[in-house]
């Protein structure tokens, strides 16, 4: 994954099929973790309610949701949108390079009391971020059925932990998503909504 020159990115662009992939995972993960909230568990021979039932049937959900995005990410279908590469840049000199600069430019940002926007920024940190919440939905997911429908108690105990750090993320990313959107970039619509042109 390794380059010598990042591609200039319009922020606002995503393959259709990029942006149908989110909004199934951002669906699946609502409900995952929703009825993970209020469910009760199997414990002592006796099952668990009809909540962890949901839980564990849509868990498919969020596995065929996890798998789509990372097929759309990687096969850039309709062209355009996130390299892949850019959404893991730990492997590369100039990508790491462009998510500390978007990151010393929030910084610089916020202590001048505003949001930095995107044409700002040398499209580094973002990308950074996605990658990070794609891998903690996959390893979620993967602990979740490999834990229980493959027969691997123990990745369950992961599974429960990795709920928090996605608790985390979600709250983080979401917020800075509504920052945005207030602050007029229009980003929710342009990452959710299949139909909508690019600009």
């Amino acid at each position: 994954m390794s380059d010598t020159t990042i591609p200039s990115a319009n922020p606002r662009r995503h393959a259709r099929a990029v942006r149908f992939g989110h909004l199934l995972l951002v669906a699946m993960v609502a409900v995952q973790l929703t009825t993970g909230s209020v469910m009760a568990t199997p414990e002592g021979g006796v099952p668990g309610d009809a909540w962890f039932a949901v839980h564990v049937l849509a868990g498919l959900g969020a596995v065929a949701a996890v798998s789509m995005l990372w097929l759309t990410v990687l096969l850039r279908p309709g062209g355009g949108g996130t390299a892949p590469a850019a959404l893991f840049p730990w492997f590369s000199a100039s990508r790491r390079r462009a998510a500390w600069l978007d990151l010393r430019g929030v910084i610089v940002a916020l202590r001048a009391r505003r949001l930095p926007r995107a044409e700002e920024t040398a499209a580094g940190l973002a990308p950074a971020v996605h990658g990070l919440g794609l891998l903690a939905a996959t390893a979620l997911v993967a602990t979740g059925a490999l834990g229980w429908y493959g027969g691997l108690a123990p990745l369950l105990g992961i599974h429960a932990a990795l709920v928090t750090v996605l608790w985390i993320y979600l709250g983080g990313h979401a917020g800075v998503a509504l920052f945005h959107q207030l602050a007029g970039e229009g980003r929710i619509a342009h990452m959710f909504l299949p139909w909508r042109r690019d600009r």
